[in-house]
């Protein structure tokens, strides 16, 4: 094979490398996007479960404090017969 053979040959690799990494660049920055909205979509639910739960502890904590008001008045006025 001569040499302007083989550097013909070795051109067409290089070519064939170049677009093989330009499209696998192509196939990262997609994947990057994907993932980036799948996260925020992830810290968005996230966000709304911990709102969530801590409206439910608030919730949780008056009905305690109630119950416990009720209970000291149910003791004292049985204390008190």
């Amino acid at each position: 094979m001569s040499l302007e053979a083989r550097v013909t040959k070795l051109e067409r690799k290089v070519e064939q490398l170049d677009h093989a990494f330009h499209e696998n660049n192509k196939t990262l920055e997609a994947t990057h996007g994907v993932v980036s909205l799948i996260l925020n979509e992830q810290r968005e639910k996230f966000r709304k479960l911990e709102e969530d739960i801590q409206t439910t502890r608030n919730a949780n904590n008056k009905r305690f404090n109630k119950i416990e008001e009720l209970l000291i008045q149910i003791v004292n006025h049985l204390a008190s017969k």
